[in-house]
């Protein structure tokens, strides 16, 4: 059986608790690509809709912390 985490932001039909919508439309920003650990932002892109949340970003994984800065980084 696979177990929803109680700890995302969006529910087991994935819909944001917030707000309700599809979570899919949902946008993650980082305040700084260079420096995780300053956290971020979720915002919904559902027009009209003010659902906003801040994060913090848990880098103990490093091999997700090195997929991830990859993905940020700029083709060279």
């Amino acid at each position: 059986m696979n177990k929803h985490d109680p700890g995302s932001c969006d529910d087991e039909r994935g819909n944001c608790k917030l707000c309700g919508h599809p979570f899919d439309p949902h946008l993650i920003i980082a305040y700084d690509v260079n420096d995780l650990t300053k956290g971020g932002e979720m915002r919904c892109q559902v027009p009209d809709c003010s659902c906003r949340q801040t994060l913090s970003f848990d880098l103990t994984d490093k091999e997700w912390v090195k997929k991830l800065n990859s993905l940020l980084k700029p083709p060279s």
